[in-house]
């Protein structure tokens, strides 16, 4: 979504909120993001930290720490904001004092900013010794401007950038990967192929299919590709995949 204007409603929008927490099969991005959903979970806590969203949209996940003293911060024009993200330094810094969180989150943010180097070392200043950074960005994903999009990140690329912010990195996540990313990716294809052309007319049929029976079909690929959701073990097996994650502290 480049549309600046349209971009904060929509990312506070109940169906926007509702596919990332609560995600259903039958919904168009259900294969990713309820992997995604998964890993947000390893992370819940009824602990009262204080966590900042940076980077937060409609911050989508804010109910997985009921306890938290929770901070919003993003680009002028998202809704009711703690702290607003500048656009107008090229060093992200935010309005907060050093060493002020315990928990940075940031999920499918850092694809999006302009220095990813700058985002990392604001979000290292904002911890605390010891604090968490939990981040999550896309892999193999298409680009979607939300205003921007800059980058695509492998687990090494990620611990590496992570690393030389600051932190020791403890997980790196891989999410949707293998056989079960593929299907995604052709799930996102076929509503744009063209029954008038002669590639779309042959899969046609498959997608009028998928369209009827997309729940079922997100159902048996839960079922048989369980082990391709959400990986921390053996994750070097898994070569293809659409999200990337990490869980780090600060030294």
């Amino acid at each position: 979504m480049n549309d600046t204007s349209q971009l904060g409603p929509y990312l506070v929008s109940s169906a926007y909120l509702r596919e990332r927490l609560q995600p259903q099969p039958g919904d168009l991005l259900y294969l990713h993001l309820s992997d995604l959903r998964l890993a947000m979970q390893r992370v819940a806590t009824n602990e009262a930290v204080r966590v900042l969203d940076f980077g937060c949209g409609g911050s989508p996940y804010r109910s997985l720490f009921p306890q938290a003293q929770y901070l919003r911060a993003d680009i002028a024009g998202t809704p009711e904001l703690d702290l607003v993200i500048p656009t107008d330094t090229p060093d992200l810094r935010l309005a907060a004092p050093d060493q002020s969180f315990d928990l940075v989150l940031s999920s499918q943010v850092l694809e999006h900013v302009p220095s990813s180097e700058a985002y990392l070392r604001e979000c290292r200043r904002l911890l605390r010794p010891g604090g968490r950074l939990v981040l999550t960005t896309h892999g193999i994903y298409e680009d979607h401007g939300c205003p921007a999009d800059y980058l695509r990140w492998t687990d090494s690329g990620l611990t590496r950038a992570v690393g030389a912010a600051g932190f020791k990195v403890d997980e790196i996540w891989k999410m949707t990967t293998g056989p079960r990313a593929s299907l995604f990716l052709l799930e996102q294809f076929f509503p744009r192929m063209s029954a008038r052309s002669r590639f779309g007319f042959c899969f046609w049929p498959l997608r009028q299919a998928l369209d009827r029976y997309r729940a079922w079909w997100h159902r048996g690929c839960d079922a048989a590709l369980g082990g391709h959701r959400f990986v921390i073990e053996n994750s070097a097996e898994h070569k293809l995949y659409i999200g990337v994650g990490c869980v780090a502290r600060a030294g």
